[in-house]
C-alpha cells in the first residue's frame, strides 16, 4: 500500500516537471535571436505505477521529466550545408569575375581602343610627312601609351591573382579554426553526455561551426552512438577526415616551387592534408580534383583556372585569372609581331635597313614596350621599303602599318575583335556566376526557412508553453495544499 503522504509526492513531481517546463520555455524565449540556437522541449512521462495490492490493482505515482531535447532535423542540416557550399563557391567567382570584367570593360571603352586608335592617327599624319621627327615621336609615344595600358591591365590581373592567393590562405586558416572548435566542442559534449547529461547548447554551437565550415568546403558528418552513451563523431571533406572525435587535422599551405602557368605569380599556394618539411612531399588536399564546392573551390578556380591543371592540352574547364593573363600576353605578342614584321622589312630615315631594329620588345617579365633605340632616335623608324632618293624619305611602308589596325593578327581576329572576344568571355563567366549565386542563395534561404520552422523559437508558441506550465504549476500547488489540509485533519483531529 502507498505511503500515507503519497499524494504530496505526486504533487511534488508535478511541481518539479512544471518548473522544468517553465525554465525550458524561458530559455527558448531568451535565445529567440541567438544564431544557431535550436528550440528545446522537455520529455515528460508518467512515473511507474505503484502496486497497492487492492482490487483496483495499481495507482499512479505522478510524473517525471526524462530529458530535455533540442528540436533539430539532420536532413535539413545536410541540405543546407551542401547548398551553402555551392552558393559561396559562386559568390567568390562572381566577386572576382566582376573585378576582371571591370578591367576589360575599361580597357575596351576608354583604354585600349583609344590608345590603339591614336597610334594609327599618328601614322596617318606621318604618311604625309615621313621625315618629320616630331610626328615620328608622336607615333612612338602613342605606341608606348598603348603598351603601358596593356601592361597596366596585366599588372591589375596579377595583383588580383595575389589577392586570391591570400584568400586561399585565409580560407585554410578558417577551416583549421572551425575544425579545432568542432573538436573541442565534441570533447566537451562527450564529457557531459557520458555522465548522463544532455549537451544541447554545446551541440548547437558545434552545428553552427559546421554551418560556417560548409561555406568554405562541403563536409559530411557521421555520428555513431553506442549503448554506453559513447559517440563517434567524424567530419570529412571528400575523402579526408578533418575531425575525428576530439582531434582535428590542420591543413597546410605550401608555396609552389614550379609554376602551373608561365605567367603565374611566384609562390602560389598548394594545400596539403599532410606535408613533410624535410622531404618536401605530402598528400594534397585538392578540392578541384575531388570536385568539391565552397568558397575555397571558387577562389582556386579563379586563381588558377583550368581546374588547376597545368596541362595546356586539356580543355579549359574554367577561365580563371591565369587564363586571362595568358590571353593578354598572347595579345601583346601578336601586336608586337605585327608591328615588328613591318618595321624590320623597311629602311629607316638614315637610309639603313631596319631588319635588326624591332618596333616592340617584350621583356623577360612579359612587359611590352617600344624599342628603346627608337625612343632615343625616332629616325630609326622605318617608313619605306625603298632606298632614299635625293635624301627624301618615302612613306610607302606607312600603309602597311595602317593595315595592322584591321588585320587578322590573332585567332583570325583583329586586335579590336580579339579584345571584344575576351570581354565577352569575361561577361559570360560573370553572368553565369551571378545567376548561379542567386539561384543557390534562394535555395539556401528556402531550406533555412524550413529548418527554422522546425528548430527556430516561436515567441507565440513559447508564450503558450509558459501559460501551460504556469497553470500546471498552480494546479500542482493546489494539489499539495489540498493534501496538506487532508493530512492536517487526519493528524490533528483524528484519534484521541
Amino acid at each position: 500500500m502507498p505511503s500515507t503522504f503519497f499524494g504530496l509526492d505526486i504533487g511534488k513531481s508535478g511541481l518539479y516537471a512544471a518548473s522544468v517546463g517553465l525554465s525550458t520555455a524561458a530559455h527558448n524565449i531568451s535565445n529567440e535571436n541567438t544564431k544557431g540556437y535550436s528550440r528545446q522541449q522537455i520529455n515528460q512521462t508518467a512515473r511507474s505505477a505503484a502496486d497497492v495490492y487492492a482490487r483496483y490493482g495499481q495507482v499512479g505515482t505522478g510524473t517525471e521529466v526524462t530529458g530535455i531535447e533540442r528540436i533539430r532535423d539532420k536532413y535539413y542540416d545536410s541540405k543546407y550545408r551542401y547548398n551553402n557550399a555551392k552558393q559561396n563557391e559562386q559568390s567568390s567567382k562572381y566577386t572576382y569575375n566582376l573585378q576582371i570584367e571591370d578591367y576589360f570593360n575599361e580597357m575596351k571603352e576608354k583604354g585600349f581602343t583609344t590608345q590603339y586608335n591614336e597610334i594609327f592617327s599618328a601614322f596617318q599624319e606621318l604618311n604625309g610627312s615621313p621625315e618629320d621627327i616630331t610626328i615620328r615621336t608622336e607615333v612612338l609615344n602613342a605606341a608606348q601609351s598603348m603598351a603601358d595600358y596593356m601592361n597596366d591591365v596585366q599588372t591589375k590581373l596579377t595583383k588580383l591573382q595575389q589577392e586570391s592567393n591570400l584568400d586561399v590562405s585565409n580560407c585554410v586558416d578558417r577551416i583549421n579554426t572551425y575544425t579545432e572548435q568542432i573538436a573541442t566542442l565534441t570533447k566537451q559534449i562527450n564529457i557531459v553526455e557520458l555522465a548522463g547529461g544532455t549537451a544541447n547548447d554545446l551541440r548547437d554551437q558545434r552545428d553552427l561551426a559546421l554551418d560556417k565550415l560548409s561555406a568554405i568546403v562541403p563536409v559530411d558528418v557521421t555520428e555513431t552512438k553506442y549503448g554506453t552513451n559513447k559517440v563517434d563523431y567524424i567530419v570529412k571533406a571528400g575523402e579526408f577526415v578533418l575531425v575525428n572525435n576530439n582531434d582535428n587535422r590542420e591543413l597546410t599551405v605550401v608555396s609552389r616551387e614550379n609554376k602551373n602557368n608561365a605567367n603565374d605569380v611566384v609562390g602560389l599556394y598548394d594545400i596539403y592534408y599532410y606535408y613533410d618539411e624535410n622531404t618536401k612531399t605530402g598528400t594534397r588536399f585538392d578540392v578541384q580534383a575531388m570536385n568539391l564546392g565552397g568558397q575555397l573551390r571558387g577562389t582556386l578556380d579563379i586563381r588558377d583556372g583550368n581546374n588547376g591543371d597545368a596541362n595546356a592540352a586539356k580543355p579549359v574547364n574554367y577561365k580563371g585569372i591565369s587564363y586571362y593573363i595568358n590571353e593578354i600576353q598572347d595579345f601583346k605578342k601578336a601586336i608586337a609581331d605585327a608591328f615588328n614584321a613591318v618595321q624590320t622589312s623597311g629602311i629607316n630615315l638614315k637610309g639603313e635597313s631596319s631588319a635588326n631594329t624591332d618596333f616592340f620588345k617584350i621583356t623577360d617579365t612579359g612587359v611590352l614596350e617600344v624599342n628603346k633605340d627608337l625612343m632615343k632616335d625616332p629616325s630609326l623608324l622605318a617608313t619605306t621599303d625603298k632606298p632614299l632618293q635625293d635624301g627624301v624619305s618615302d612613306a610607302s611602308l606607312v600603309s602597311k602599318f595602317l593595315d595592322i589596325r584591321d588585320a587578322k593578327i590573332l585567332d583570325n581576329s583583329s586586335a579590336t575583335q580579339y579584345l571584344e572576344g575576351i570581354v565577352g568571355e569575361v561577361a559570360v563567366s560573370t553572368q553565369k556566376a551571378k545567376v548561379f549565386e542567386s539561384n543557390y542563395q534562394n535555395i539556401v534561404k528556402t531550406i533555412d526557412t524550413e529548418r527554422m520552422s522546425i528548430s527556430g523559437v516561436d515567441s507565440d508558441e513559447e508564450t503558450m508553453s509558459l501559460e501551460k506550465y504556469q497553470e500546471a504549476y498552480s494546479l500542482c500547488s493546489r494539489i499539495i495544499s489540498v493534501m496538506s489540509e487532508c493530512y492536517s485533519k487526519l493528524i490533528n483531529e483524528t484519534g484521541v
